[in-house]
């Protein structure tokens, strides 16, 4: 369940952080997620080193880091956990070791 949210979601945020810095404020008005989710997918950013966070002047920013830079070049299915085995949205089989 909360694959799903973390993945479209997180999508959303990267996508409008490849525009540039943006304010924690007009990011969560720019990004259909709300209250919680939206806490959610950005400590899940944050904690992934995909965003980073900086206060400026009494506000709070947000901003791409390298590798954020690099994901937002990519299409969003090959580097993000998908709700089946291993990653990403392919085939249903499962991971084996041999």
């Amino acid at each position: 369940m909360y694959g799903r949210l973390l993945w479209l979601g997180g999508w959303s945020i990267i996508q409008e952080l490849s525009k540039g810095r943006r304010k924690i404020s007009e990011l969560r008005q720019a990004v259909p997620l709300y209250g919680a989710a939206f806490d959610l997918v950005v400590s899940y950013l944050l904690l992934s080193g995909i965003v980073r966070k900086y206060t400026e002047g009494g506000e709070e920013y947000l901003e791409l880091t390298d590798l954020g830079k690099s994901l937002a070049s990519t299409p969003p299915w090959g580097w993000w956990p998908g709700p089946w085995w291993g990653w990403g949205p392919g085939p249903r089989r499962p991971w084996r070791w041999w």
